[in-house]
């Protein structure tokens, strides 16, 4: 498989929830971040890892199953040649 082939983790989405609540503190954080309290920050941070580690997880055992089953396929090709 060649690296352009490769699948990237870095290329994958994720999906975050976020109430119209924490979409206003975020956007009011990005505005004015040296007003913004450290506990803010940590409270989105947290709430952004907490949706997106799962997904980030399963996306990247995709991408080594899928190399593994690459790989596989590629030691099998040279057994039978």
């Amino acid at each position: 498989m060649s690296d352009k082939q490769q699948p990237n983790i870095d290329d994958f989405v994720v999906n975050i929830e976020l109430t119209v609540r924490d979409i206003n503190v975020l956007l009011n954080v990005l505005n004015m971040p040296q007003q913004t309290p450290v506990l803010v920050f940590a409270d989105l941070i947290n709430a952004i890892q907490k949706q997106a580690q799962p997904q980030a997880e399963k996306a990247a055992a995709g991408v080594a199953a899928a190399l593994k089953a690459a790989q596989e396929k590629a030691d099998e090709s040279q057994t039978t040649t």
